[in-house]
C-alpha cells in the first residue's frame, strides 16, 4: 500500500509539472518582437589640432604654416548589434577651423582660412579602419588650393593620418578616397596627432 501511495504521489507530481507552461520558452519581455531597435549609439566628441608646416604638392618650395583645429562628433550607430555578425555605421561630423600663413611671402598668399563643416555616414567593421579623405577649399587663396586631410576612422574614434595642400585641379571637394573598409589592427589613441 505504501508503494501504491508513493507511486500515486510521484505520478501526480509529474502530471502537475508536465502540464505547466514551460517558462524557458516564454518571451523575455512583453514587447512586440517586430519592434525596431533604437539606432542611437555611443557618441564621442573631441578635437584634433592642426599644427605644422605644409608643402604644396605640385609646386617647388612653396610652404605654409597651419594653426587651428578640427572639432568632431563620432557617433556609433548600431545597425545590427547582436553577435556574432555585429554591424555598425559611423556618423562623423567635422567642424574645421584653421589659418594658413606663408606662401613664401607672395602677395595675396597670407592668412588663408579654412572654415567648413561636414557630415559623413559609412560602414566600419568592429576590427577595421575606414580611410576618409576630405578636401577643404582655402578661403583667400588666389591659386585655387585645397587642404587635403586623411582620417583613420574606427568604431572607437577618429584620428588624423596626414594633411597636405594641393591645387584644385587634382582634387574634388569632400571626396572619399576608399569606398570599402580596410582591415587593420584597431586604432590606438596615439594615432590622433600623427600626420
Amino acid at each position: 500500500m505504501k508503494k501504491l501511495f508513493l507511486s500515486f504521489v510521484v505520478f501526480s507530481f509529474l502530471l502537475v509539472t508536465g502540464c505547466q507552461e514551460n517558462s524557458i520558452t516564454d518571451p523575455i519581455s512583453s514587447q512586440s518582437p517586430n519592434k525596431v531597435q533604437s539606432n542611437s549609439g555611443i557618441v564621442t566628441q573631441g578635437s584634433v589640432p592642426l599644427q605644422g608646416i605644409l608643402e604644396v604638392q605640385g609646386s617647388d618650395n612653396l610652404f605654409y604654416t597651419i594653426e587651428g583645429n578640427i572639432d568632431y562628433t563620432h557617433e556609433l550607430i548600431f545597425v545590427d548589434p547582436i553577435p556574432p555578425a555585429q554591424q555598425y555605421h559611423v556618423k562623423l561630423n567635422l567642424s574645421t577651423n584653421a589659418i594658413l600663413a606663408g606662401g613664401n611671402d607672395l602677395p595675396g598668399n597670407k592668412n588663408n582660412t579654412v572654415s567648413s563643416e561636414s557630415e559623413d555616414v559609412f560602414y566600419v567593421s568592429p576590427e577595421g579602419i575606414y580611410l576618409l579623405e576630405k578636401t577643404f577649399y582655402l578661403q583667400g587663396s588666389f591659386e585655387g588650393m585645397v587642404l587635403v586631410l586623411r582620417f583613420l576612422v574606427t568604431t572607437d574614434g577618429v584620428g588624423l593620418n596626414s594633411m597636405h595642400l594641393a591645387f584644385i585641379d587634382n582634387y574634388t571637394a569632400n571626396k572619399t578616397s576608399v569606398q570599402d573598409t580596410i582591415i587593420y589592427p584597431p586604432l590606438e589613441d596615439t594615432m590622433i596627432n600623427h600626420y
